[in-house]
């Protein structure tokens, strides 16, 4: 009697929690990224990105949304503020699973330089395009975290370049990012 009491106590606490699977949906969070392209300048841009995303969950495998990022750059000669569409899917209807998530938007920039006479500005922000794999672990019903890696991929129609204090020139400049980040998600059910 005792080991069917224990066997039964076990399977009680053995719950299986997964998020909501249809409704609303937002994820918040922070993720760092660094480009990896060589570019004509040497540019090296570096990025803590703020984000947040709020969609759809259509169904467990996936979800759309809009999102807005706000990366600042810590020499301030790329700040920018991305708005982008997504799509989310999430693979496994389990407490652990992976996820993807795919968007593209446009990059506004935010008309913040680098400063000194040799400054480099943001003059038109550009298309932005990317995604994310990773993992998500759901806390309860409504509320998960996540961790992620991916890549980011921003064409920046023109950057201005200054050379003693006067406007150099204007070329477009494409920024290749590796990134890796964390998210906070909650789940709305419909």
């Amino acid at each position: 009697m005792a080991a069917v009491a224990v066997f039964f106590s076990a399977q009680a606490q053995q719950k299986h929690i997964e998020t909501y699977w249809h409704g609303l949906y937002g994820v918040a969070g922070y993720d760092f990224s660094t480009n990896i392209n060589k570019t004509k300048y040497e540019d090296k841009a570096t990025f803590h990105g703020f984000y947040a995303v709020g969609g759809w969950q259509i169904r467990k495998e996936s979800g759309v949304g809009i999102g807005v990022e706000f990366l600042k750059d810590p020499t301030g000669a790329f700040n920018q503020l991305p708005v982008f569409f997504e799509l989310r899917s999430h693979f496994l209807r389990s407490q652990l699973t992976p996820f993807t998530s795919v968007y593209v938007g446009y990059s506004i920039p935010l008309g913040s330089t680098s400063g000194g006479d040799n400054a480099i500005k943001i003059a038109k922000g550009g298309a932005m395009w990317g995604f994310d794999a990773g993992i998500r672990y759901a806390i309860n019903r409504n509320m998960a975290v996540s961790a992620f890696v991916g890549y980011r991929g921003i064409h920046l129609n023109r950057v201005d370049r200054y050379k003693d204090g006067e406007l150099g020139i204007g070329t477009p400049l494409l920024l290749q990012n590796i990134k890796a980040g964390v998210g906070f998600n909650y789940y709305i059910k419909h």
